[in-house]
C-alpha cells in the first residue's frame, strides 16, 4: 500500500500543547488529550473533540481501504488486512462475508498506521466485540457523517442486545430504546450506537 496521510496525527496537531505518539493507539491517545486538557466528561470541548476524533478515524479508513462499497480492490485490501483466508472474487461475495468478522474499527485504522507494528484482533462473536469495545472506550458510532460505503458494512451493534440488520425505515427501529420514564435518558441516542 502506498503512503497515506497520517488524517489521525492532523487531528492531533489542533492541540499543540499535547504531546501526540503516532506509534500508539489512537484512542489510548485522544484519552490522554482529555486528561491533559482538563475536559470533564460531559463539557462541550470534550464532546466536540471526540466528534474530531471519530471524523478523522473514518476519513483515516477510508484513505486506506476507499470510501465505496462497490470498489472490489477496497474490499480485498480490507480483507488483507484482517487476514481472512479465502477472499471472495466478487463484490458481493465480500458482502456476504463480512457479517462473520467482528473488528474494532479504531484497532483496524491503528494497525493501518503502523503496519506489523501492531496486530489487529478479530473477535469471535459480537457480544465479545462490543464487550472489548466499551472496555476499552473504542466505541464508532454509525451516525458519524463518514461512516458510509465500505467502513458501515463493518459496524456492530455495541450498546443494548445485538438485534440482526435491521431494516431502515418504517418498523425498523425502536424509537423509545433506552428512555427512562419518557424523558430520553442517558441511553437515548446511545443505545443505538454500533461500531
Amino acid at each position: 500500500m502506498t503512503e497515506t496521510e497520517n488524517i489521525i496525527q492532523t487531528f492531533f496537531e489542533q492541540y499543540p500543547e499535547f504531546t501526540y505518539d503516532p506509534a500508539s493507539e489512537t484512542m489510548a491517545q485522544f484519552w490522554q488529550l482529555c486528561n491533559h486538557m482538563g475536559w470533564a466528561h460531559n463539557t462541550s470541548e470534550r464532546k466536540e473533540a471526540l466528534g474530531g476524533i471519530r471524523n478523522a478515524i473514518a476519513q483515516q479508513f477510508n484513505a486506506f481501504y476507499g470510501g465505496s462499497a462497490e470498489d472490489l480492490n477496497g474490499w480485498h485490501n480490507l480483507y488483507r488486512a484482517l487476514r481472512v483466508p479465502d477472499v471472495p472474487d466478487s463484490v458481493a461475495g465480500c458482502k456476504a462475508l463480512v457479517p462473520t468478522i467482528h473488528v474494532n474499527i479504531c484497532d483496524l485504522v491503528d494497525y493501518s498506521l503502523h503496519g506489523q507494528e501492531m496486530d489487529v484482533a478479530l473477535h469471535g462473536s459480537q457480544e465479545e466485540l462490543a464487550e472489548y469495545s466499551r472496555k476499552n472506550g473504542k466505541i464508532y458510532p454509525r451516525e458519524n457523517a463518514y461512516a458510509e460505503g465500505l467502513l458501515r458494512f463493518l459496524l456492530r451493534e455495541i450498546y443494548g442486545k445485538y438485534q440482526g440488520r435491521r431494516r431502515e425505515g418504517a418498523g425498523g427501529r425502536r424509537r423509545d430504546r433506552g428512555r427512562r420514564g419518557g424523558k430520553g435518558g442517558r441511553r437515548g441516542r446511545a443505545g443505538r450506537r454500533r461500531e
